[in-house]
């Protein structure tokens, strides 16, 4: 393990902890709804847990009368429990729990994706590169190389598939790793080109007004990177 890429969580939920088993959420392109029933069977069925209609939205069931902010309907999705990177800042998680109402509240977290034999087969179809070594070497703004550890494969964050999960799921949810300072905000840099196709975080900034060169760690708001440190 890279002892400068990783270092173990503390005792604050922060972004780049690494999460054990946790399933990220994908919503199917056919959107099926368990509508729970209002009554329930004679005792002779013997059927152990609630009993739900399942419907699909847009032909049994119209979107529009759905009850999705009740808790009387749920979407039904396939779900895979993976690794995941927690996102959200750590101001907004000491909010959140502040608040008294932190199981009502939704944070970030993006898919830990393992690197397979299969995938190490794969070749980039334009250039015929190895898909992997784009990966390794973060050429794509879409994924963020992780080096394996004792516990985990080498691995790609998937900034594709960033989702909500509940913030009282999140919580119960076992963390032993976090990436360093300096592996985080490599993963900012590789963020924020995701969102933005921008590469200015990749090559040095030069100010209009005085030529100089400008520090590409600067910090111009927000807490430290280390979650643990006081401002």
């Amino acid at each position: 393990m890279s002892l400068s890429f990783y270092e173990p969580s503390g005792s604050l939920i922060s972004p780049g902890d690494i999460l054990d088993k946790l399933p990220p959420v994908k919503l199917p392109s056919a959107l099926r709804v368990a509508r729970k029933w209002s009554y329930n069977l004679p005792p002779k069925y013997r059927v152990k847990g609630e009993l739900h209609d399942v419907l699909e939205i847009g032909k049994q069931l119209d979107l529009s009368a759905s009850q999705l902010e009740g808790a009387g309907e749920h979407i039904l999705v396939n779900a895979k429990a993976a690794r995941a990177i927690f996102l959200t800042w750590g101001s907004e998680v000491e909010d959140d729990e502040r608040s008294g109402k932190v199981d009502k509240k939704d944070w970030l977290i993006a898919p830990i994706v393992p690197i397979t034999a299969e995938l190490r087969r794969q070749k980039i179809s334009s250039t015929s590169d190895s898909v992997v070594d784009a990966i390794v070497g973060n050429k794509s703004p879409r994924y963020f190389y992780l080096p394996g550890t004792e516990n985990m494969d080498d691995s790609y964050i998937d900034f594709r598939k960033i989702c909500p999960v509940a913030a009282g799921h999140v919580r119960k949810i076992d963390r032993r790793l976090r990436l360093s300072g300096g592996a985080l905000n490599d993963l900012y840099h590789q963020l924020i080109w995701f969102f933005t196709r921008k590469e200015i975080f990749f090559k040095p900034l030069t100010c209009a007004n005085c030529g100089s060169d400008v520090d590409l760690n600067l910090i111009f708001e927000g807490q430290p990177v280390n979650p643990e440190l006081p401002e």
